[in-house]
């Protein structure tokens, strides 16, 4: 024995008797909660080794960390092709055993496309707790792996030193957020600053993020409402032998896409579908390669049976193929479903443009599809051309930058303006709730910009959570002036929830002695000094009738008008006009045992 917890014939037993157990734990969208994929994790034998971390531990400290990681590789990768689990297979393997596998990657290809897995179903993880030395070798080994259509996944964000570097230079399709930046993120602002701006940054470097290590409700809403793509966690599904291929209902239901939805861009592919020529999967080679001046400016032609689509050949490829002497007499005649190269995506209508462009960028190869293909309910619908979607999504991201609040990024003034429009003029019977915070000024000169946008954050984080992501609409206007535009019949209860959350958890941004006397003392408009109580979300409510409103204009007067009454309204600071234009007098009181008395403008 040499002194180590395990000797080297306890790991070198293992591997030859293959002891180990792949499981396997989802990997979830957050926008739909469907399976992404799965990421592949290793159990060993019964006793103190079946934990991962001590049996990696002493293989690596017996020099058996290669013979073992090679052995989990090609366990996860025959079960998962047996349980025929969907999407893509995550895998971990450390920075210097990727460097050591480059001499077998076109092995590695040839293998998986015997099990029919095309190397981009393989998503290789790069651990940041592991060193990056030599990190030029490292980089240019996952380079040449990419090369091959590998994916890679930047793992533990956060975690080391090199990250970053390798963020930049790598532009990996996939990266993780540390677990210690998830947990608890509901309660520690800096960690969703953090989050935030890695979210900010996978943006621009056109990059999924995974968030991992979800284990609360409080968590997942938080990265719901930060827009994140991808997630994983105990809350949502723990590693297990034979995973579930079903979607989480933890990511179903009435909450928002994201607190921060300004920025995303969420009209289907509908309005930029294009019709296109196809061709069946039984047509020769040759009678398309006489019909192949059709498809200059789409040069990814559908190949389709009946209406579903099988696949896409591309023109250049093919006429590539066939420019080889003699090879048109010897396969002319065969069918072009053997010739397909599927280089066109395929993607239901319903598919968002900004979803649909994430997934072309992100492709591993160097040239982008000319198109994708477009299916309803599985029928073939017609083409969208790269060139138009990604000019939309630019258009559209633009605008929104433009016009969405920067410190929320929920949209402004003007998208909450047409919205409105918008409904005005389709007869859409809507509400509208004007919300602004009480005492916030005196709020923020006592502790700063910081926490006063702070303050601000979590209004439209509480919005976020209570709305009904299908039927509300979220805008910032400035300042400390929140509009929910809602068309849920019971948006009612939803604005008691949104007040009485705000008023449970702006205390937490107080100072203990604050709380103690339920107020700050600060300066007043007139420069003494007073007692100002602790700030309360005012909701004016208002149902304008589109048949008797002239605009948006005359919304905006009845919501300013219904905010104005919320905040003179204490304790609830809640106010629902009954004037459905801004033209209407009606009487109205407090309670049943009120005078009533004649409102208006």
């Amino acid at each position: 024995m040499d002194g180590s917890p395990h000797s080297t014939q306890d790991i070198a037993a293992i591997v030859a008797d293959r002891r180990i157990t792949p499981v396997f734990q989802p990997i979830y969208q957050v926008r739909d909660g469907s399976v992404f994929g799965y990421e592949a994790l290793t159990r060993g034998p019964v006793g103190p080794l079946h934990n991962p971390v001590n049996l990696f531990a002493a293989a690596e400290a017996q020099g058996l960390e290669a013979q073992l990681d090679a052995l989990c590789r090609t366990a996860a990768a025959n079960e998962f092709r047996r349980q025929g689990l969907p999407g893509a297979l995550f895998v971990n393997v450390s920075p210097q055993i990727i460097v050591d596998l480059c001499d077998q990657r076109d092995a590695i290809v040839q293998t998986l496309q015997q099990w029919d897995m095309p190397a981009s179903a393989v998503v290789v993880e790069i651990s940041e707790r592991h060193p990056f030395d030599p990190i030029d070798a490292i980089v240019d080994a996952i380079r040449h792996f990419c090369e091959a259509g590998f994916r890679f996944a930047l793992d533990d964000l956060g975690a080391g030193y090199a990250g970053l570097r390798v963020w930049s230079e790598l532009r990996p399709a996939f990266v993780k957020m540390d677990r210690h930046f998830v947990s608890g993120c509901d309660r520690d602002s800096a960690k969703r600053e953090f989050l935030r701006s890695i979210k900010g940054m996978s943006n621009f470097l056109g990059c999924q993020v995974i968030a991992e290590g979800i284990e609360r409700e409080e968590e997942a809403d938080v990265i719901r409402s930060l827009g994140v793509d991808l997630a994983q966690g105990f809350l949502l599904c723990r590693p297990e032998p034979a995973p579930p291929m079903t979607a989480t209902m933890v990511f179903q239901g009435g909450r928002r896409d994201g607190f921060g939805a300004g920025l995303t861009f969420n009209e289907s592919l509908e309005r930029l579908v294009q019709p296109s020529a196809t061709v069946a999967p039984t047509d020769t080679a040759e009678s398309v390669l006489d019909r192949i001046r059709e498809w200059k400016e789409l040069p990814d032609i559908p190949v389709v049976d009946g209406s579903s689509p099988l696949g896409s050949v591309n023109r250049v490829n093919l006429l590539d193929r066939f420019s080889r002497r003699y090879t048109r007499e010897l396969h002319g005649r065969r069918p072009i479903r053997h010739f397909m190269d599927d280089l066109a995506p395929v993607f239901e209508l319903s598919t968002s443009i900004e979803e649909a462009s994430r997934q072309l960028s992100s492709n591993s190869r160097d040239v982008l599809p000319s198109c994708a293909i477009i299916v309803a309910d599985g029928q073939f619908c017609g083409v969208v051309p790269t060139t138009a979607l990604m000019r939309r999504l630019s258009e559209a991201q633009m605008r929104a930058a433009r016009y969405s609040n920067p410190l929320t990024l929920l949209p402004g003034n003007v998208p909450t303006m047409e919205l409105i429009q918008e409904f005005l003029d389709a007869g859409t019977a809507f509400r509208v709730a004007y919300c602004d915070l009480n005492n916030f000024k005196p709020f923020n000169d006592v502790y700063g910009y910081a926490i006063g946008d702070e303050a601000l954050r979590l209004v439209a984080e509480i919005l976020a959570e209570q709305v009904d992501a299908d039927l509300d609409y979220i805008g910032h206007i400035g300042g400390d002036d929140f509009v929910v535009v809602s068309r849920d019949p019971e948006f009612e209860a939803t604005v008691h929830r949104i007040a009485a959350a705000f008023g449970e958890r702006v205390r937490r941004l107080y100072r203990p002695e604050h709380v103690a006397m339920d107020g700050i003392l600060a300066v007043d408009r007139a420069g003494n000094e007073a007692v100002f109580p602790l700030m309360r979300l005012a909701i004016g409510v208002v149902k304008p009738d589109p048949a008797m409103c002239d605009s948006h204009h005359d919304v905006a007067t009845m919501a300013a008008d219904a905010k104005h009454h919320a905040k003179m309204n204490p304790p609830a600071y809640l106010f629902f006009c009954r004037r459905n234009s801004p033209r209407c007098v009606v009487e109205v009181g407090d309670g049943p045992d009120e005078p009533l008395h004649l409102y208006k403008v």
